[in-house]
């Protein structure tokens, strides 16, 4: 018996046809004619063929899943975050729509929502082109009207890039507020806590790759502590025979009407309202929840005996946000460090003076500041070797930073918290 599937399919047919064995049993007490022998050898032949057709079709399948699932987006996304995408076509896991969530320098957070012309494979293939160049766009820090010039001009070296329409928003979830710009693409709904709403089209303009233009349009909204953000595709809100006007309005009653869910439940009841059970387009949902940031302060004297319970309220505030024990210990050592050297180089030459404590917690990003009116001493100077302050605050936190100007010294320092409430 040779090796490969062929062998295996071949002794699958030994045990359903035991008569095909010439040393069973079963082959001596049954009378196979000549003409069924051959018969059954075309059918093990068959089944072999079946099975290795079979086998590439799965390892193909699960090469294009992973190429699919790796343009699509980000799997893990940033606190506040939900998104839902319905391919038009099956098995396909992607179309021509797309929607990406991009974590920028500081509290800056870019969303994206796009959809390419056609459906299926061929638009799949251009979206990935098109979001891969996006991304890197908003890594450089461009502002969306800047993104989305630049795109312009890459959806045209593109086959098939023409006429995608494109939203493009960057929020900056310290000050509550964001930048929007659009080529195309429909508004993206606003809804606040309140049940009020607004369309974000005061910055639209025509698709990419369409007709010439001349710099992009840019506006900005203001967001509220608990004002949810809904970006989406036209596949969500278009119908036949009706003006996408309507579809929009249904969408912001639904949004209104789950406004105080959480993110996933929200997006999953937007899905399943406006979804059409048979649809001819791709669907791409993102919902973005804005919350303001759990805020600490506390002022330090010029006095070492005020770093304890400086330590021991700033530990009070972490533990009541839902931080973990070992990010709280973490945290305390490095906040400690930069309490201790407030004292040490900003508040002992500054008689009367207070250094200031700050610590601001959205989501898991945790960042505390210590602001004092000295200057730090380099390492080295007056001819000794400078404690190892910088060092620990540098191993322990992912961010920290110190400015320091004529008027103070500022020390940052940013943790993202593996375990919040």
């Amino acid at each position: 018996m040779t090796d490969g599937p062929g062998a295996d399919v071949a002794d699958l047919a030994t045990n359903l046809f035991p008569g095909t064995d010439p040393t069973s049993a079963a082959h001596r007490a049954t009378d196979w004619s000549a003409l069924d022998r051959p018969l059954v050898r075309q059918l093990c032949g068959a089944l072999a063929q079946a099975l290795v057709r079979a086998r590439a079709y799965e390892t193909q399948r699960a090469v294009a899943l992973a190429m699919q699932r790796a343009m699509l987006g980000p799997v893990k996304l940033p606190a506040g975050f939900a998104v839902r995408y319905e391919p038009a076509v099956r098995p396909l896991e992607v179309g021509g729509d797309w929607y990406d969530v991009v974590q920028l320098p500081g509290d800056l957070v870019a969303v994206v929502v796009g959809d390419c012309v056609g459906r299926g494979l061929p638009a799949a293939t251009v979206m990935g082109q098109l979001r891969n160049a996006c991304r890197a766009m908003l890594l450089q820090a461009k502002s969306p009207a800047e993104v989305l010039a630049a795109l312009d001009d890459f959806a045209r070296q593109v086959p098939g890039g023409g006429c995608t329409t494109v939203f493009c928003a960057i929020i900056d979830r310290s000050l509550g507020v964001l930048r929007y710009s659009s080529a195309g693409h429909p508004p993206a709904v606003l809804m606040h806590p309140d049940g009020s709403s607004q369309l974000l089209d005061g910055a639209g303009s025509v698709p990419l790759a369409s007709v010439a233009v001349h710099g992009r349009p840019e506006a900005g909204a203001q967001l509220r502590d608990g004002s949810t953000l809904l970006l989406y595709t036209d596949g969500l809100v278009e119908r036949r025979r009706e003006l996408i006007d309507a579809g929009i309005a249904r969408a912001v009653d639904s949004l209104a009407d789950g406004r105080e869910l959480p993110e996933g439940e929200l997006v999953d009841n937007l899905v399943r309202d406006l979804v059409p059970g048979v649809r001819a387009d791709d669907v791409a949902v993102l919902v973005y929840r804005h919350r303001e940031p759990v805020v600490f302060h506390a002022e330090l004297a010029a006095d070492p005996a005020q770093l304890s319970p400086v330590r021991e309220a700033l530990r009070t505030w972490l533990v009541g946000v839902g931080a973990g024990e070992p990010d709280v210990e973490t945290v305390l050592i490095a906040a400690g460090e930069a309490c201790a050297n407030a004292i040490e180089h900003g508040c002992r030459f500054a008689p009367g003076t207070t250094a200031a404590v700050r610590g601001r917690l959205r989501a898991d990003r945790l960042e505390i500041e210590v602001t004092d009116a000295g200057g730090w001493r380099e390492a080295g100077s007056e001819g000794l070797e400078r404690g190892r302050g910088r060092l620990i605050m540098a191993r322990l936190m992912d961010e920290a930073t110190i400015d320091g100007t004529p008027q103070g010294t500022t020390v940052r320092l940013v943790k993202r918290l593996s375990c919040t409430a």
